[in-house]
This record gives structure tokens, sequence and C-alpha cells, in this order.
């Protein structure tokens, strides 16, 4: 039996309901988005939200009856835990003692608990409910599926040769897709873009040309997004794991993986332009060159600059912000289109650490895994780093909604996988009972075309 994690040191069963049921999550959330299906039971609920938390009954029944519960990664529980106290803490400020105009109690506790409560249960879901990591990649496989289905039936209907659900181009040219909303369409496909390269890279026979038609159909949604932010974001993470990652991969792979990706998308966008060249024309060269800061930036510098003038009229909300939700109860127009702006407006400093403190631990805690994990985990990890910080980039120009549920639920999955690969995470009862050999040698790695056992070879 391997001793590497929790999951493979102790005899547990194979998990196969809770691995059925959390797919069947991921199926009814990009049907229901395809489809454009109303699945509401009622104010805050949604078939979707009642199977998520029938889940979350049933595993936390389970762990009650196995007692076998192991409190892990704890700075991002307690982040999430502190944003969520604060942000409900900051709603009766804001109804009861501010009393703000046009402020709704009811709405805005439903808001919290859509972007907030249901954010970390899908998180927990997804990160307890599985302990076995081949569990959690089979998983991933299920997610990525789902996400490639998405995009296709979204650039399909957006060239014109399908017509399904609600997904059609905008008045402006650019499309819309299984998010509803150009840029967080494109933040979203930005986080799954490099698990899918992962996937093709490592993939074999059918697999390898099921991972590429999906990447293609993505490449293809977030070319015709034209979001200039998604692709700022996907070209900064690509050069940061370059530099990070950079002892798994021989230099002259990340040239030649680097050059092969430019073509690529290259040839690309030299294919979309053909019908969609005054769009990404005016998108990439008309309004980025534009000498007009705030047409340059589709107006997102007038927006920021409003929002930080009512924070400077009350100077105390940099601390604290207004309370969660009063962004939409004062005289603004327009979304504040920055994620970061937005939960430091609302929720204060408070809100605006922890939101970033979320982000930035998986992302260390996926970093961290890659040396000491087993090849086979290498890409799931390094794709999953990448495309968090080309969300996390994205979402300096978009305020995200339905993007988050995908990120926290792909998130869980990794991380069970991180933390199986950290021997620190094992409970100190089930390492008493396992013996682990003084020193283990490494395993053959049959097939490694792509560098990831470099890290193994340097040691």
């Amino acid at each position: 039996m391997a001793t590497n994690g929790y999951s493979e040191a102790v005899a547990v069963a194979p998990e196969r309901g809770m691995r059925f049921l959390l797919s069947c999550l991921m199926i009814l959330i990009v049907v229901t988005d395809i489809l454009d299906v109303p699945m509401s039971l009622g104010p805050g609920l949604s078939a979707k939200n009642a199977l998520l938390y029938l889940i979350a009954l049933a595993l936390a029944f389970k762990m009650i009856v196995q007692q076998r519960f192991v409190f892990e990664l704890r700075a991002l529980h307690i982040c999430f835990a502190i944003l969520i106290v604060y942000s409900l803490v900051t709603i009766f400020a804001a109804a009861f003692i501010v009393q703000y105009p046009r402020y709704e109690l009811i709405a805005s506790g439903i808001n919290w608990k859509s972007r907030l409560v249901d954010q970390a249960i899908f998180f927990l879901v997804f990160f307890y409910g599985l302990h076995e990591s081949r569990n959690a990649h089979w998983l991933i496989k299920v997610v990525l599926l789902a996400v490639i289905v998405g995009n296709a039936v979204a650039f399909l209907n957006a060239v014109g040769l399908i017509s399904i659900g609600d997904m059609q181009l905008r008045k402006d040219g650019r499309m819309t897709g299984v998010m509803g909303e150009s840029n967080q369409d494109a933040a979203f496909v930005s986080l799954f873009l490099p698990a899918l390269a992962a996937a093709v890279l490592t993939g074999r026979g059918v697999g390898r040309i099921v991972w590429l038609i999906g990447l293609v159909s993505s490449l293809g949604v977030i070319v015709l997004t034209a979001s200039r932010g998604a692709y700022v974001g996907i070209v900064l993470a690509a050069l940061w794991s370059m530099f990070i990652f950079r002892r798994y991969f021989p230099l002259r792979r990340i040239i030649a993986m680097g050059m092969a990706g430019i073509a690529v998308i290259g040839i690309f966008f030299a294919v979309m332009s053909v019908r969609y060249g005054d769009l990404l024309y005016k998108r990439l060269v008309g309004d980025t060159t534009s000498s007009d800061m705030v047409a340059a930036s589709s107006g997102r510098l007038e927006i920021w600059s409003t929002a930080l003038s009512a924070m400077a009229d009350a100077p105390l909300s940099f601390i604290t912000g207004f309370g969660w939700n009063t962004y939409w109860s004062m005289p603004f127009r327009l979304s504040p289109h920055n994620h970061y702006l937005s939960l430091w407006f609302n929720v204060g400093l408070v809100g605006l650490i922890c939101g970033i403190l979320l982000l930035a631990l998986v992302v260390r805690e996926s970093v961290k895994a890659v040396p000491i994990a087993p090849v086979r985990d290498r890409p799931v990890l390094i794709s999953f780093a990448i495309g968090t910080l080309a969300i996390s980039i994205a979402t300096f120009f978009v305020d995200l909604y339905t993007p988050w549920l995908w990120f926290w639920a792909y998130a869980g999955l990794v991380m069970r996988i991180a933390v199986n690969a950290n021997p620190q995470w094992v409970a100190p009862a089930v390492q008493a009972r396992v013996p682990m050999p003084a020193q283990r040698a490494e395993p053959v790695v049959r097939r490694d075309p792509f560098g990831w056992v470099g890290g193994q070879r340097a040691r």
C-alpha cells in the first residue's frame, strides 16, 4: 500500500457515491447554464443549491459517523470564515445602524449567501468529499469535460452553426458564453485553458483528441469575447509560470512550447480575423491605442474613480467598507468592473485582504506541492496555479459572479491532491499506524515526454 498522504495511508471506501453526486452537480450546472433553464425553487434557492446542500449534509453525516476528520488548510478556512462573518456583520450595520436609502436587507442577505457561503460550501464539499487523489483526478476530468461542452456549444452558437440556449453575439459583435457575459466568460476560460493544454500534452489516443477539441473551442470562445483583461491575465500567468516552474522544464522545452503556443494562437487569430477582423481590430488596436484613457479602458477608469471618490467622501470606508452589497444601493450606473475594488468598497480592508489571500493561498499550496508530488500530479498542480493566476489578473477588470462556483469546485479537487502529496497533513494517529520506510525508492517513470520529472532528477 502506498503511504503518500492521508487518502493513501488509510483504506477508505472507493467513494463512488460521493464521486457520483459531485459529478451530477457539475453536469447539472453546465446543462442548466447552456440551456438557460430556470431552476429557482424560491428566493435564494435553486435546484443546484438544493443538490449542493444535500451533498454537504451527506458529507457532514459521514464525518460524524466515521469520526475521521482532519482539519486541513487551516489558513484558507480561517480567511473564508472571517470574510463571511465580517460581511454578515456589515449587512446588519448597513441596514440597522447606517440605514442606507434603498438598501434591502433580504436581497443583500441572499446575495451574501450566494456569493460567499455557497462558494465556501462548494470548496468544502469538493475538498472533503473525496480523500483519494485518484478520485480527485477523475472528477477533474469530469469538470474539464463539462467546460468543453459549455465552450463548444457557446462557440458553435457564436459562429451560427447551432442555436441552443441564449448564448449569442452581443450588439458590439462580442460573444457571450455559459457565464452570460463576455468578460466573465473570458475569465472563466482563462482558468481552465492551462488544464486543457496540459491534458492535450499528457493525453493519449482518443482522449487527446477530445482534449484538443476542448482546447480549440475554448480558444475560440476567448478570442470572440475580445476580453483584453483575460488576454493580459493569460500572458502574465504564462510568463510567471516559466519562471516559477523553470526547474521542471528544460530551457529548450520552454522555448519550444512557447513558440508552439504563439504559433497556434497566431494562426487561430488569423483564421478568426477572416470573419471577425473588425471586432478584434477595434478591441485590440483601436480601443487599446486610444489617446482617451477612459475609452482605452472601456470606461473602467471613470467607474473606478467614481467609486473611489465616494470612498474618499467617507474616509472611514477605506478601512471598514460601506457594507456588503451597498454598491448597488448607491446611484452608480455600472458594475464596479473590478473584483478587488468591489470587495474594498463593500467590506473594506478585511474583505480585500481576505479576498486576495484566498487566491494566494491556493496558488501557494499548489506550488509547494509540486516538488514532492508524484509525477502524475504535477501537470494538474502546475496548470491550476497558472489558471488561478490568470483569473486573478482577469478579475482586476471584471467583477465575477457564476465563475467563482466553478473555481472553488476546481480548487477543492486540486487542493485535495496537493494535501495528499504533503506528508505533514497525514493525521498523527494514521502516521503511528502506518510504517514509513527509512528511504523509499523513486518510482519508475515509464513515460515523461514533457519534463514533469525534471524536479526529481535534480534532487
